[in-house]
């Protein structure tokens, strides 16, 4: 049952997601040849401030969604009510914190990007992207209840659905008017009636979140969700400056034009990151019911097959991304819009180890794991800024992403997996780091493989990316059959999709 209510969840978010990413993909294209490359760089660092400013979220989310996971399954409507309500409260003061904070930095924005152009209405675009921000935060908290009951293809479905008819009025907006004012002010009532439709949801639902009622949370309840909240915040902190502060050095020491490059390559990567994202967001919430209901053995069980399936799927993910970021971009927009190989390999490191650690930190958070390794992040967010700012004046936009990998490796890569095993699963971590020792040489093995087999035919653009795209479905995922059909992970994960026989 648990297996069916995942592969739903996952079949449907990812269909979803990839549909999302095909119009969000064909409006930046727009995007790029409507208006210039120094709105383009505005976009993706306006974006990346806004992540910044989200950290006042503080992972509250996270934690009240973790909180739900006992009541949803004993059916305790006064504990849900109670938790809403305090979510409520927590948003509607992440909200007002997003719109002074930001409002706040509007006259500090010229001292953020180097050669500052002269736009005209700068500050106004800013502001746009602030009320969007704010907005999002509108009615958001019922979206907790719908991902923490294995619900979350519900909330996929209608963003998904909403951000394909906000783009098609976007291109739209673009080819008529070319006025990046007027594709801003598009956003506006899309995230509203996004967060509003979803809330209706879950009230039709859930009717009990309507019946008035307003239980409080004890105090020790309240004690125990700040007490997460302020580890959550750490660790918020560590993924936003691992995630988002990119643009914001490349546009202060390199200049604009970097940070719109660099936004094609992150747009990309976040697309595929995004959908497994929320892939993962749909599992969280049935490895949150299977840690609550089955033994140690049982769950260390799960964990590697899904630690394999993880492996599988970044090794073919990092495969596609090295040999064909660059064909595609330059297919798509154009050389001048190309990072060279060098920079591409570590963006492609760093994807690969982000992903690698998805299946132990799903694990960990949903144990409620947050609290022992609360400092990490802030460890991590530190190596990052300082590795990155000081690489960056040797070595240009390469320089930034090698600090998000010298911060990972060196703290993340190894801290999540062993607070997982000492105090969530309690056994012994030596099986898991055997393990990756076989991963990662393979891994490699097979981007090196891959990479050279498409050099061998060089076509025209277009052929030479179709005959590649080839190659990159089929020799990484034969060989990686070749290498594992035997294994029991791979006849355990088979097991666990293909319907059984009775």
């Amino acid at each position: 049952m648990r297996a069916k209510i995942f592969l739903k969840n996952g079949i449907t978010i990812l269909a979803a997601q990839m549909f999302t990413y095909l119009m969000d993909f064909l409006c930046r294209t727009v995007f790029i040849y409507t208006l210039s490359m120094e709105f383009v760089g505005i976009k993706g660092l306006f974006s990346n401030i806004l992540s910044i400013l989200s950290l006042t979220e503080l992972g509250v989310g996270t934690v009240l969604i973790y909180s739900m996971y006992k009541p949803i399954a004993q059916e305790d409507t006064e504990k849900l009510l109670a938790l809403l309500g305090f979510y409520k409260k927590a948003y509607t003061l992440i909200a007002c914190l997003v719109g002074g904070i930001g409002l706040f930095l509007t006259p500090f924005l010229p001292y953020l990007i180097k050669d500052c152009p002269d736009i005209q209405g700068l500050h106004i675009i800013y502001l746009l992207y602030l009320c969007n921000s704010v907005f999002s935060y509108l009615f958001a908290y019922k979206f907790s209840i719908l991902q923490a009951d294995q619900k979350l293809y519900i909330i996929t479905l209608s963003s998904c659905l909403i951000s394909a008819l906000k783009n098609i009025v976007q291109i739209a907006a673009l080819y008529l008017t070319g006025n990046f004012f007027i594709y801003l002010l598009i956003q506006l009532p899309f995230t509203l009636f996004n967060n509003l439709f979803i809330s209706r949801q879950a009230d039709k639902r859930y009717p009990f979140i309507k019946t008035g009622k307003k239980p409080e949370l004890s105090g020790e309840e309240k004690k125990e969700i700040l007490k997460n909240t302020f580890a959550m915040f750490n660790h918020r902190v560590g993924a936003t400056i691992l995630n988002s502060t990119d643009n914001l050095i490349i546009s202060r020491f390199v200049g604009l034009a970097a940070v719109a490059i660099n936004d094609n390559y992150v747009l990309i990567v976040n697309m595929i990151n995004m959908v497994v994202g929320q892939i993962f967001s749909a599992l969280t919430a049935g490895v949150g019911n299977l840690n609550a209901t089955e033994s140690k053995e049982t769950s260390y069980k799960v964990f590697k097959l899904l630690h394999f399936a993880c492996f599988w799927f970044y090794s073919f993910c990092t495969v596609c991304l090295f040999v064909l970021l660059n064909p595609f971009i330059q297919l798509i927009y154009g050389s001048h819009y190309l990072f060279p190989l060098p920079v591409v390999a570590i963006i492609c490191i760093n994807f690969y180890i982000i992903g690698i650690r998805k299946i132990p930190l799903v694990f960990k958070e949903s144990m409620g794991l947050l609290w022992q390794d609360r400092f990490k992040p802030l460890v991590e967010a530190s190596l990052n800024l300082v590795v990155s700012i000081i690489a960056v004046s040797y070595f240009g936009t390469a320089g930034v992403f090698a600090g998000t990998f010298i911060s990972m490796v060196t703290t993340s890569l190894w801290v999540e997996p062993y607070v997982l095993f000492k105090h969530g699963l309690k056994m012994s971590w030596k099986e898991f780091w055997l393990t990756n020792a076989r991963y990662f040489p393979l891994s490699l093995l097979l981007v090196v493989i891959t990479y050279f087999a498409g050099t061998l035919y060089q076509g025209t653009p277009l052929l030479s990316f179709l005959y590649k795209t080839g190659i990159c479905i089929f020799l990484p995922n034969i060989l990686l059959l070749l290498l594992f059909y035997r294994t029991a992970e791979f006849k355990g994960l088979l097991a666990s999709v293909l319907p059984s026989r009775k």
